[in-house]
């Protein structure tokens, strides 16, 4: 009995230690608790207060912000949708994106907006390539914000939080004088006030896989495209791609050309344009500004002309479209084509697909590209939606994406017209430098050609 008494007593005097050693860590755990919370809540301090010191954010709304729904870059531009809500009885008279340098300096963004049940909704993306030009921008650090403007012409300015699954994004400018910006675009935070920022520094060089331009010489291995007795259009689109590229390397540029040699003709097949050495997986991940795809057009017509056809993205600006094909008349001394369906202006295109054919709500727009090249390397800005269930083809692991390619797709001419096959034959240099003086002049490259 007394052995059984010890025992007991030493069970509980155990169990009394393991009390006292739970408590002292439960204190240990509540100091150091409470010794971070202090950090944080002082570096909170320190950086709410670094917002008075900063001219871009100095301004800025503290009790709320608006929401960043949609964000997206396609080619050079950035474009920005959302929401902010405020109290009953608000007066609106103008809202719209602006982007202030450290200094206070401010550019504003074209903005639409409607403003309903307190709720003010605004975005930049009535055109996919304008909006926000990256490549316009100083080296120095940016504030992206919303600016409102209030029916007793008080002004507020208001940070942008992100609300969707898309982080941050690298971006790259233009190589110019052999050097680039690269741009952070990113969304963090300054103590509790969100803020999306773009710093930017200088660069030596691009990163490996890093392009400027991308050139896509139509079909290719067993895929010949279009054909006039002996001239295949493969062929001949793969001598003028390379001809592009060293004209635009001639202007400093980098580029990458999805296809160079047609050797291996059973193993490029049209079904791997998605695939892992695909050209639109090429293009995705080449991080380029532009991609220009080569063509030749084709028409059971007896055509007594033909002409340069140029076809871009539906909902975007078609000047740099206009100057490809104005510049290729003038240089290459060729015609605008006479076709006249999908023609926006002359020798300019746009063919679309009606979203409703795939029943999906992920598009942005109404419409978006017929054209594959133009579509799949554009992501969400331009409708990308090969996922794969086409046996046919595989996924494209990129229509996802949040950042896209700007795509064009030139028709140089008809192959089965005599004057435009001989032309494109004689004259392919003048037909690149067209497409490369309008790539210089449009971006403003300063090169002097």
């Amino acid at each position: 009995m007394k052995k059984k008494v010890k025992s007991k007593k030493k069970k509980y005097k155990l169990s009394y230690q393991k009390i006292v050693v739970f408590l002292l860590i439960i204190i240990f755990v509540l100091i150091i608790y409470n010794i971070i919370s202090n950090l944080n809540k002082e570096n909170e301090s320190i950086q709410t207060a670094s917002l008075i010191d900063n001219e871009a954010l100095k301004d800025i709304e503290t009790s709320s912000y608006a929401n960043i729904s949609r964000y997206i870059v396609y080619g050079t531009h950035l474009n920005l949708e959302g929401d902010i809500e405020f109290n009953e009885n608000t007066s609106i008279e103008n809202a719209g994106i602006v982007v202030k340098n450290v200094s206070g300096e401010e550019i504003a963004i074209d903005t639409d907006n409607t403003y309903d049940d307190n709720l003010l909704s605004f975005s930049t993306l009535k055109e996919i390539n304008t909006g926000l030009d990256l490549e316009s921008l100083e080296v120095t650090d940016y504030y992206i914000l919303l600016k409102v403007e209030f029916e007793n012409n008080e002004i507020k300015y208001y940070s942008l939080s992100n609300d969707t699954e898309y982080g941050d994004i690298d971006y790259y400018t233009l190589t110019r004088n052999n050097s680039n910006n690269k741009i952070d675009i990113s969304f963090s935070r300054m103590g509790n006030i969100p803020v999306l920022s773009l710093n930017i520094t200088t660069v030596d060089e691009l990163p490996e896989d890093v392009y400027d331009v991308v050139i896509d010489p139509g079909h290719g291995g067993a895929d010949g495209g279009a054909s006039s007795g002996d001239y295949i259009e493969s062929d001949i689109v793969l001598d003028c791609a390379y001809e592009l590229k060293v004209q635009l390397e001639e202007i400093g540029l980098k580029v990458l050309v999805t296809r160079e040699e047609d050797e291996i003709a059973e193993e490029f097949k049209g079904e791997d344009i998605y695939g892992e050495n695909g050209r639109v997986t090429m293009a995705n991940e080449s991080h380029a500004k532009i991609l220009v795809s080569l063509h030749l057009n084709s028409n059971e017509s007896d055509f007594v002309s033909g002409g340069v056809e140029v076809y871009a993205a539906p909902n975007s600006d078609l000047t740099l479209a206009k100057m490809f094909a104005d510049n290729i008349v003038e240089i290459a001394n060729t015609d605008y084509s006479q076709n006249e369906s999908y023609k926006e202006e002359e020798g300019v295109y746009v063919r679309t697909i009606e979203v409703g054919q795939y029943n999906s709500s992920r598009f942005i727009f109404d419409s978006i590209a017929y054209l594959f090249i133009i579509r799949e390397i554009g992501g969400i800005a331009t409708g990308a939606y090969a996922n794969g269930n086409n046996s046919v083809y595989s996924e494209n692991i990129y229509r996802d994406s949040n950042v896209g390619v700007e795509g064009y797709l030139i028709e140089l001419g008809y192959i089965n017209v005599d004057e435009d096959l001989r032309n494109i034959l004689r004259n392919r240099e003048l037909y690149m430098k067209a497409i490369t003086d309008s790539i210089n002049d449009f971006y403003g490259l300063d090169y002097n050609n």
